[in-house]
């Protein structure tokens, strides 16, 4: 398995938008079960993040 310092490496080389994609999957992701509102709020800004690099058409 690859180590983080890595992984970071690697997705940071990514263009704008599929870091992005990335970082809407990951917060898809986080396990926020017993707080509705705190995953509410992380899935709205990966959305934000997203929608805001794909407007930069980068």
């Amino acid at each position: 398995m690859r180590s983080i310092e890595l992984l970071t490496e690697e997705m940071l080389s990514l263009p704008s938008i599929s870091r992005a994609l990335l970082a809407e999957k990951l917060i898809e992701r986080i396990e926020l079960a017993t707080d509705p509102l705190i995953q509410a709020t992380w899935t709205t800004e990966g959305k934000n993040a997203f929608k805001s690099a794909a407007s930069r058409h980068f």
